[in-house]
Parts: structure tokens; C-alpha cells; sequence
């Protein structure tokens, strides 16, 4: 087994959140390629890249690179072009190293594939033998490939401030509306406009200045509502019970492995109205609603740690690679 005390990894900008984390990682050192298919926007954390940008891939210079896809990649107007482009080229293109594919995604994707079936065996043609890690245990079980590693967050990021009776969502703005199912999220909202109840879906309703701006928003609002199907393992979630909101989930990609209803956040029915009844519910016993979301932070200081989360990278590195990390 070789022994390094650092790696040399080429990378690209694909989900700013997730690679916010990945680059703490101090015995790895980043390349991050320039290119103009995925762009970096420094404003959700501040300028934190750590590492160099390049202009290209130089072979013989990497331990291994790390690659991104999701489904939107196996669309086929895709495909020819943005993402899922630039995942084929650089595939194409590097043959000297082992390359890691985080799949960000599951296969939910009624949009362009008829079946489930039909999508899993196109990615796999497009991963071949290339490692992959997906963001949850579900994932992995639902594609049939992929090591699942959950995020892990440092805590100390994240404010636990006063809490204001409003009710927050936040997922993409737009596009894979069955996967997000925005039906749900908006027939939610709409009851809670009836009832004089705020609901504030981040990014469309409401934007942050910038990163502080949004961890201060996210530490006063007193509750989390996450209506996805299939996003897995959404960072935004952990975030909020980090922040000690009280989280109310549904119940996939394993939210039902750590969220105990009624205990440390609320596993919500796909039923707009028992969302809005529970929601009136909590707002009003105030007091009880603040307790359940400090038992959330607890568990997600327990279970989302940034230590565990860099130890399961590590682990599947020195598994996957031969090398050990010293």
C-alpha cells in the first residue's frame, strides 16, 4: 500500500455545498478545473476555494480525480451538451488515474425516462468501472451501485438565534418537479397562506446577501419543511437542525433513519393539509416546538459531524485506491 501524507485530486465545480465540505479535507490538495459548462458562485459561502485553477487536465500530475453526475446527465439533449458534456469529455480524457463519481442524484427522473429500469442501466454504461459514491443509503440500494457516504457539517458554523413563527423551505427553484414533487410544496403553501402562516421557499421568495445572511435567516425561523421524494440526504435539512429548527420531513432517502417523530422533528404523511395542521399545532405550542428542534440539533451534532464524514472518505480512499493517508 503506497503511503502519502497528502493527495493531489483534480476537481471541477459541481454542487458548492457539498464541496465546501470536501475541501476542508487538509491532506488533500485541489485542482479545480476552469471551465465554462458548471460556474462557481461564491455567494451561498464566500470565497473558500482552497487550491489551485487550471486550465486543463495534466496527466501523471493526480492521485485520482473526482468526477459529477446526476440524472439530468442521461438525458439525451443533455447529454450533448452542459453537465452531462463535461462529465463525458473529462471521462474520455483521463485514463492514467482512478476516477470517483459522486452521483448527487437518484433514478427519479419521470421527466425523459419512462422507467427507473431504463435510466439505472444507462448510467451504469456511462459510470463503466469508474468508483462511485452516492449521498445516501437508499441511493446506493435504489441505483444498485455506489458507496453512500452522508455530509457532515461542522456545527460551529451554524447560529442557533431566537426563533420567529415562520416556516421555511429550501430546494432548487426550479426543474425535476416530481423528484422535489413542488406540488406538495406549493399545495402546502397555499393552505398556510389561508391561515395567515408564513412560508418562505429560500431562493424564490427570499434570497440571501450572502452566507451570514443566510445562516442568520435560517438560525430565527422556528421550522424546516422538506416535501422532496427523492433528493438524497439534502444538506439544507441538516443545516436547519443545526440551526435548532424543527424539522418536518418526509420520510425518504433515509430521514427515517434519524428523525424519531414527535421526538427530535416531525416524519410528515404526503398530505398538504396533516402538514398544516401540524404546523398550526406547533406554532401555537411555541415552547414545545423549540424543544423538539434543540433534540434535531443534538441529533445532527451526533450523527452529521464533519470528523465522521472526512473518516468515511478516508476509509473508502485507502479501500478503494491503495493508498494509505498518513
Amino acid at each position: 500500500m503506497i503511503k502519502k501524507k497528502k493527495l493531489k485530486v483534480f476537481n471541477y465545480p459541481w454542487h458548492l455545498a457539498h464541496q465546501y465540505n470536501l475541501q476542508k479535507f487538509k491532506w488533500i490538495d485541489w485542482d479545480w478545473l476552469i471551465q465554462h459548462h458548471r460556474q462557481y458562485n461564491d455567494l451561498p459561502r464566500g470565497d473558500f476555494f482552497k487550491g489551485d485553477y487550471v486550465t486543463h487536465y495534466e496527466a501523471g500530475k493526480y492521485d485520482f480525480a473526482l468526477l459529477h453526475l446526476d440524472q439530468q446527465c442521461m438525458e439525451h439533449n443533455i447529454w450533448s451538451r452542459g453537465k452531462g458534456q463535461l462529465y463525458r469529455e473529462l471521462n474520455e480524457q483521463i485514463q492514467d488515474i482512478p476516477k470517483i463519481i459522486i452521483m448527487h442524484g437518484t433514478p427519479c427522473y419521470p421527466e425523459a425516462f419512462e422507467t427507473k429500469e431504463e435510466l439505472i442501466e444507462k448510467t451504469k454504461e456511462v459510470i463503466g468501472d469508474n468508483l462511485v459514491i452516492v449521498n445516501s443509503k437508499k441511493a446506493a440500494e435504489q441505483w444498485g451501485f455506489g458507496t453512500p457516504i452522508w455530509h457532515g457539517l461542522n456545527k460551529e458554523e451554524w447560529v442557533d438565534l431566537p426563533k420567529e413563527p415562520r416556516v421555511i423551505t429550501m430546494i432548487g427553484p426550479a426543474g425535476l418537479d416530481f423528484y422535489y414533487d413542488r406540488t406538495f410544496l406549493n399545495a402546502v403553501k397555499e393552505y398556510l397562506m389561508e391561515e395567515g402562516i408564513m412560508h418562505c421557499h429560500i431562493t424564490v421568495d427570499w434570497s440571501a446577501k450572502n452566507w451570514d445572511d443566510y445562516k442568520e435567516f435560517l438560525g430565527r425561523s422556528l421550522l424546516y419543511f422538506h416535501p422532496s421524494k427523492e433528493s438524497p440526504m439534502p444538506r439544507a435539512r441538516t443545516e436547519a437542525m443545526l440551526s435548532g429548527c424543527c424539522v418536518l420531513t418526509t420520510p425518504w432517502q433515509d430521514a427515517d433513519t434519524f428523525i424519531e417523530d414527535g421526538k427530535n422533528g416531525f416524519i410528515v404523511p404526503r398530505n398538504p393539509k396533516e402538514v398544516v395542521d401540524k404546523i398550526k399545532y406547533l406554532i401555537k405550542n411555541y415552547n414545545q416546538t423549540i424543544k423538539i428542534g434543540q433534540e434535531g440539533k443534538k441529533t445532527a451534532e451526533k450523527i452529521f459531524t464533519h470528523q465522521r464524514y472526512e473518516q468515511d472518505w478516508k476509509d473508502f480512499i485507502e479501500k478503494n485506491l491503495n493508498i494509505k493517508i498518513q
